[in-house]
């Protein structure tokens, strides 16, 4: 049930941007690096004014962010980002970070000190404009992870496919791993209807990022698909050690 309500309030590249830019806005602004965040704000950096006004709305309701009043402005308030939502961002970037330290990209220790250092991970975010711009460019470009990343939960379906791909290679070597693909069964997990997952799997057909065996349920990913979404990750895992390395150098020592 987590995973549905997640995946229905951040599914769109929009929307969790706009989450991440109120983050990183407060972490900055406490830090004395620039304003506290405010829907006018976002609005003006993101685009689609309406959209968001109804975005974060429900992000208030489903209580992930609060809204604090700006003095001597009656018709605006901040955006405060509320311990849900640092919980969210701090289990995924802990997450990468681990993947980039795997990978030989991020110094040993990130991971554990994004999930374990308070101070830290607001410092980190109060550093994360570029990771931010980066990858807001990286999601409007080109690319095959660029492309799944433009409909709903697109990320998510295009995990789902990376993960049974890597299960379904480790045991069957040739050019193609072939998988089962229960198309129901990735709906109802993410909460999405069962023709937008289908959706996203003929499209991504057409695109040349997989084939599929109709007649036995199967999927198999293309090398275009496998490259290009691991040259995302290589990139957006780097990037994520960049912003730790910047947030470092400005850590003041404690005292003694």
């Amino acid at each position: 049930m987590a995973e549905k309500i997640v995946s229905r309030i951040f599914g769109r590249n929009l929307q969790s941007h706009a989450a991440g830019l109120v983050v990183v806005m407060h972490c900055e602004a406490e830090r004395g690096a620039g304003p506290r965040p405010t829907l006018a704000l976002v609005q003006r950096e993101m685009g689609s004014a309406r959209t968001l006004a109804a975005f974060f709305g429900l992000l208030r309701l489903a209580g992930y962010v609060t809204r604090e009043p700006v003095p001597g402005d009656a018709r605006s308030a901040w955006l405060v980002p509320a311990p849900p939502l640092y919980e969210g961002l701090r289990q995924w970037l802990s997450h990468h970070a681990r993947c980039g330290e795997m990978l030989g990209l991020a110094e040993p220790g990130l991971a554990e000190r994004l999930r374990s250092d308070d101070a830290f991970l607001r410092l980190f975010l109060g550093h994360a404009r570029d990771l931010f711009a980066r990858t807001r460019e990286a999601t409007a470009g080109n690319g095959a992870w660029a492309w799944l990343d433009r409909f709903d939960c697109g990320d998510r379906i295009g995990l789902i496919l990376l993960g049974a791909h890597h299960r379904a290679a480790a045991g069957e070597p040739g050019d193609l791993a072939w998988f089962d693909l229960h198309a129901r069964e990735v709906a109802a997990r993410l909460g999405l209807s069962h023709s937008h997952v289908r959706n996203v799997i003929n499209r991504s057909e057409a695109e040349g990022l997989l084939v599929q065996d109709r007649s036995r349920g199967r999927v198999a990913l293309t090398p275009r698909l496998l490259a290009e979404s691991e040259a995302w990750f290589r990139s957006f895992w780097g990037w994520i050690a960049e912003t730790a390395q910047r947030a470092q150098a400005t850590e003041v020592p404690p005292p003694g």
